[in-house]
């Protein structure tokens, strides 16, 4: 199965206070031009105030369905890119990992976690105070620039697409579809138009019919009626 994720950022520049605000939709191709059937599978957001800090607290993609598709990392590269470039000295503020989350994840998905905050150069100090040895921990001091971001060739299973031919592809495909639900309409109306015209013509025939069959009928009755068919000469 195929997804089309619409990911965009808004920033702040305001010195000292920068900021990046990331959201990320699935978008319902077979409705386009609907934005209201959008899915928002993630946001994220970033800030420079006394340091970086890289999250909002909370760095996951909802839809189970949607996971391990990088999707996450996708969108967290970005953040991590703004970071580099607007604050390559700034020391980054730890990032926590909650012993909490224990409950809500299996023991595979806090090791993916691990792996995630990795891939991006940082690295914990885990309290071993849980029942799993990465149920919590803090991370590592580092500044910006030696935080690692990643090309897209790291995320094979994702292909960028350039936004104004994506939408065009999608409009065309949209008038595609919308043809083909006209020429349908047109030949069930063909359709139905036809079968109305042999009703007609079955009813009209049916018509003519049935005043050869009354006078038939009638004749019979006549004959019937007359007295000397039955052999009576009254």
């Amino acid at each position: 199965m195929h997804h089309i994720l619409a990911m965009g950022t808004e920033e702040s520049d305001e010195s000292g206070n920068e900021r990046i605000d990331l959201v990320a939709y699935r978008v319902d191709t077979n409705r386009f031009g609907d934005w209201a059937t959008r899915e928002e599978v993630c946001t994220m957001s970033a800030r420079r105030s006394f340091g970086l800090k890289l999250t909002n607290g909370f760095v996951v993609v909802e839809q189970e369905s949607l996971r391990s598709l990088n999707i996450g990392s996708l969108c967290f590269n970005e953040v991590v890119k703004w970071a580099r470039r607007v604050a390559p000295d700034d020391s980054v503020i730890p990032t926590e990992l909650l012993a909490s989350h224990v409950g809500s994840y299996k023991p595979e998905n806090l090791e993916r976690r691990h792996r995630f905050y990795r891939q991006f150069g940082l690295e914990f100090e885990f309290t071993n105070r849980g029942a799993h040895a990465l149920a919590s921990g803090i991370s590592k001091p580092i500044v910006g620039r030696d935080l690692v971001t990643h090309p897209m060739s790291k995320y094979p299973n994702i292909v960028e697409i350039e936004l104004v031919s994506a939408v065009q592809q999608l409009a065309m495909r949209q008038e595609g579809l919308e043809d083909d639900v006209s020429r349908l309409e047109g030949a069930v109306s063909r359709l139905l138009a036809e079968r109305r015209r042999r009703s007609d013509r079955v009813v009209k025939v049916a018509q003519l019919l049935r005043w050869p069959l009354v006078c038939a009928s009638f004749a019979a009755g006549a004959i019937l009626a007359r007295p000397d068919h039955f052999g009576l000469h009254l």
